[in-house]
């Protein structure tokens, strides 16, 4: 495992620790914690992602793939994204005791990664099309 991770680890222990001592004498200040170092930590596991997304694009240009093949890879690595950054604002929601505000930052990614493979849907119409006729 990498350096990186274990200050990730250490940083979420922290914060769960001074969440927990605050929680009693300030639920404010111990929801503000919760939600800043859950932003921080989401930042942080953003550079872990970059590496990911350079390799397979690298990967897309050594097979010389098509760009129906980069687009889908496209496609699925933001899905991927709106996929992780809709849970994470769900679980501050739930982390604040707003379960309603959660499930409709949920329902905004659903719809979103929706909206986001429908070029892949049409492509895959289109592809369906030319085979039968």
């Amino acid at each position: 495992m990498s350096e990186t991770l274990f200050k990730i680890f250490g940083v979420a222990v922290i914060c769960v620790f001074l969440s927990m001592i605050l929680k009693k004498s300030s639920p404010d200040a111990s929801t503000l914690i919760k939600m800043v170092a859950g932003v921080i930590l989401a930042a942080a596991c953003v550079s872990f992602v970059s590496p990911v997304v350079s390799y397979v694009r690298e990967l897309c240009g050594m097979s010389g793939a098509e760009s129906s093949v980069s687009s889908g890879v496209g496609v699925l690595l933001q899905a991927l994204a709106v996929a992780t950054l809709s849970h994470v604002c769900s679980s501050i929601c739930r982390d604040c005791g707003e379960t309603s505000l959660a499930y409709y930052a949920e329902l905004g990614g659903k719809i979103e990664i929706l909206i986001l493979s429908l070029p892949l849907l049409r492509q895959i119409v289109d592809m369906a099309v030319s085979l039968c006729g």
